[in-house]
């Protein structure tokens, strides 16, 4: 499990984080949602040790203040909400930073597979400047993988951390990213996702924390959560789930949306 207990973030004397509480369960993707501004990055930047707190957070009952470098890294792999690349690095070089911190840094198929899994197979000799900003985001996403490859070591989950892993994507690789978040929730592992698309979150969560104004307003699976009261609260417009527009706007339904393979 990774929890987070009383979390307080206060910046330039404004508190960001309001004695927030979560849990998340290995084999769950559990997604942080909730308005601009909410707290959702400064959530998991705590919860990554990117930025002082006060509370505590644990992972498998450990306070992670405690825990070794090398152990975090072993153990979680996180993907920023932005990464950027100040020298002219190939694809390759890129995902194989995660080799250099994980525990499977021996392996040198790791790279490769990674970049199939997320649909750029053939791209490690391209430079990563030259990429789109969302094949950017998948190699990105494919080094983490690279950290965290195996779901479970020694017994133990190991954890993807996304901030907004989907938010550079057309639709069929937003859908292809949450399968691979999905397929590694279920293999045992365990994913943290701040999301904005709130079809997508229903679509893929098994558990959801809503955040509004710094605090934790609503936890549990998407049916509990996302309620027409509960949504308009957090974020301060009327919402209705699972109405058709009324003006007969051209509109998707994303949850009817399966990738072709």
């Amino acid at each position: 499990m990774f929890s987070a207990e009383n979390i307080v973030v206060r910046l330039d004397r404004r508190d960001i984080l309001r004695g927030v509480d979560m849990q998340a369960q290995a084999g769950h993707v559990t997604a942080i949602v909730g308005h601009n501004g909410s707290g959702k990055t400064t959530l998991l930047r705590a919860l990554t040790q990117d930025i002082g707190y006060s509370g505590r957070v644990l992972l498998d009952g450990r306070d992670v203040t405690e825990m070794k470098g090398w152990e975090l890294a072993s153990r979680r792999a996180v993907l920023p909400q932005a990464s950027r690349v100040a020298f002219p690095f190939t694809v390759l070089e890129v995902v194989r930073l995660g080799l250099l911190t994980g525990a499977a840094g021996a392996d040198d198929s790791l790279p490769s597979k990674a970049l199939a899994r997320v649909g750029l197979a053939g791209f490690e000799g391209r430079f990563y400047q030259e990429l789109s900003g969302g094949e950017q985001q998948r190699v990105q996403l494919a080094r983490v993988l690279c950290q965290v490859w195996e779901p479970v070591t020694g017994g133990a989950p190991r954890w993807l951390l996304l901030d907004e892993p989907v938010s550079s994507l057309d639709i069929g690789h937003q859908l292809q990213v949450m399968e691979i978040a999905t397929a590694h929730a279920r293999a045992g592992g365990g994913v943290i996702a701040v999301m904005h698309d709130l079809n997508l979150t229903a679509m893929f969560a098994d558990h959801v924390v809503l955040l509004a104004d710094g605090r934790c307003i609503a936890s549990g699976p998407p049916s509990l959560v996302f309620t027409d009261e509960t949504l308009s609260t957090a974020y301060g417009c009327s919402l209705r789930v699972n109405t058709t527009p009324g003006d007969r706007a051209t509109f998707l339904l994303p949850h009817t949306a399966h990738r072709v393979a």
